[in-house]
Order: structure tokens, then sequence, then C-alpha cells
């Protein structure tokens, strides 16, 4: 497979810039790997250039970020990039690591279908907490971190080598450490409630097509 990352990036609203954040762990890694990295951050999560940058490069991982529902990831303002029933063969011969909510439930296995090696995604929302202090600077958030470090497994686990169905497993395990540790430490409230909710994501997280796939 060819070394090349595409990564959407949208940065419009609070989740999409705290998902936009989480996303440069995982591309400073991929370029400490020899991965070319094409990154497609803020207006540039558009369609015409995701489609544009996917049929030119054929990269072997695309890691999405971004709102979803079950038929479909968007980019900037919402905008569709990946539809059910429009262009859902766009990830065929790769590895999809969606964080988007639903995505998992029907885009995914219609990817799967049109050729997409593996695809990573979630079967219902993916929920996380934040602290609101700390908005404005999502990276040193230590509240959305339980979340980001266990979600950003998948994608580092790919980098490192393992297979798709490995990196699934790699961030099930990650939720569940994240939670154990919440639940044997002394929380916050906000941290307690936080455990509900990685495994909420832990049990709705879902690997479809060739486990055995790797970028």
């Amino acid at each position: 497979m060819n070394k090349r990352l595409l990564v959407t990036r949208p940065n419009f609203d609070r989740t999409t810039r705290y998902v936009s954040v989480w996303a440069k762990d995982v591309i400073k890694v991929a370029e400490q790997k020899g991965f070319t990295v094409l990154d497609l951050v803020g207006k540039r999560a558009n369609r015409r250039e995701f489609e544009g940058m996917v049929r030119k490069h054929k990269p072997s991982f695309l890691f999405l970020n971004g709102h979803g529902s079950a038929d479909a990831i968007t980019g900037q303002n919402e905008e569709p990039l990946v539809e059910v029933g429009v262009n859902a063969d766009v990830l065929k011969g790769a590895v999809t690591y969606a964080l988007s909510c639903s995505s998992g439930k029907t885009l995914g296995v219609q990817a799967v279908a049109h050729g997409a090696d593996a695809y990573i995604g979630y079967r219902e929302e993916f929920i996380f907490l934040f602290d609101e202090a700390m908005r404005t600077r999502p990276g040193q958030d230590e509240l959305a971190a339980h979340f980001s470090t266990s979600s950003n497994q998948v994608a580092l686990s790919l980098l490192k080598g393992h297979t798709a169905k490995e990196a699934h497993e790699n961030s099930r395990q990650s939720f569940a450490r994240s939670m154990r540790k919440l639940l044997t430490s002394e929380a916050t409230d906000r941290e307690s409630a936080a455990i509900r909710y990685l495994f909420w994501n832990m049990r709705h997280q879902v690997c479809l097509g060739n486990g055995s796939a790797k970028i």
C-alpha cells in the first residue's frame, strides 16, 4: 500500500474544533512514520476537494472527522463529503476511520460493499464531554482527553502497522482503561459522568470489512 494519509478536519463549531485539534496528534505520528499527509482542514474539507484528492492520490488511509449520520459524513459547514447512494465508492481500496456520528450503521456497510478494504466507525452518536473553561483550548482539555486518547488509538494503531481489527480492539481497550481509571480515582463529578459516554462509544464502535487489512 502507498504511505498516504488523507485527513478531513472541518472546524466551524465546538465539536469540529475539538476533533480537528485531536487529529493533530495523528498527523504528527503519520509524518514521523514517513506518510504523506493530505490535510483538508477548514474550508478545504469540501466534497470537490475531498473527491479530487482521493481519486488523484489514492491514499491507503482515510481519517474522516466531522458531523455525520447513518447515511453520510460531512465536512466544513456540514457539507456532505461521502453519502450512501451517491459516492460511497470513493472509499474503495482504502482503510477508513470515521470519527463521525452513526456512519458505521449504513454508510460503512455500503462503503465495504463498494470495495473499501475496511471501515471503522460508530453505529450510533459519538459523544464526548468537555471542560467549559477550556473550550477555546481543546488541546489542553483534560476531560475531553479521556475521549480523544481512546478514539485516536484507532488511527495510531493503524499507523503503527496493526490490522483494522487490532486497531479497533486497541481503541476499545483504551476506552475500558479510561473507565477503570475514572472508577478507581478521585474523579470529579464531570469525570464520573464521562464514564457512561466512554462505555457508549466503546460499545458502538464497529469494524467492518476485512479485519486483516493494513494501511
